[in-house]
């Protein structure tokens, strides 16, 4: 083993300027690769650093809500829910009211042409948000016009309309819930 390191030593006196400049980068670059791997399959081995590891996966319940796990589980998740109770129409707004179950983090709605599983309108102003009353854990949100701009979509009144809610939770998992809005819009 002295050997084989002496002559490694005299080979690399033996090399001009750049040369050892060469086999310097060259040897810090294999000693950062082989370190870098050896981290990688550590971490893997101790179950990290999967490739799906900060994508959710989506599953269906049969009562039509969809969940979001945490990453990796296949069990049935924790105790949450969010419900609509009323979604309709007011006048020129539709309101919406719901309640859910679970340490909820925040909950935001969609205003959907075309039913409970349409497209977002273009109508609603967004910097209303949903009110949140955490003591008897329920939400409202109103859509309101939106001032008329670039982006703005005037209401189809031949198109039925839905709402879709969805709860981020503290646990990372998040849930939703449709509903067809009852009424038309008026004016």
């Amino acid at each position: 083993m002295c050997t084989v390191l002496q002559s490694v030593f005299d080979w690399f006196w033996g090399l001009n300027l750049a040369q050892k400049v060469l086999a310097v980068l060259f040897a810090a670059l294999l000693l950062f690769s082989t370190s870098f791997l050896v981290s990688t399959a550590v971490l893997r081995l101790m179950g990290g650093g999967g490739e799906r590891a900060g994508t959710p996966s989506e599953q269906s319940a049969s009562d039509g809500d969809h969940h979001t796990g945490s990453p990796g589980s296949e069990s049935a998740g924790p105790d949450i829910a969010v419900n609509i109770t009323s979604a309709r129409w007011e006048g020129k707004k539709a309101v919406v009211e719901g309640t859910w179950r679970g340490d909820v983090s925040a909950v935001h709605c969609d205003l959907l042409e075309g039913g409970a599983s349409g497209i977002p309108t273009r109508w609603w102003d967004r910097s209303v948000g949903t009110q949140m009353d955490w003591s008897a854990r329920t939400f409202t949100q109103e859509f309101v016009a939106a001032e008329k701009d670039e982006g703005w979509e005037p209401l189809d009144p031949l198109s039925s309309y839905g709402v879709s809610c969805t709860g981020r939770f503290s646990s990372g998992w998040a849930t939703s819930a449709s509903a067809q809005l009852e009424g038309k819009p008026t004016g």
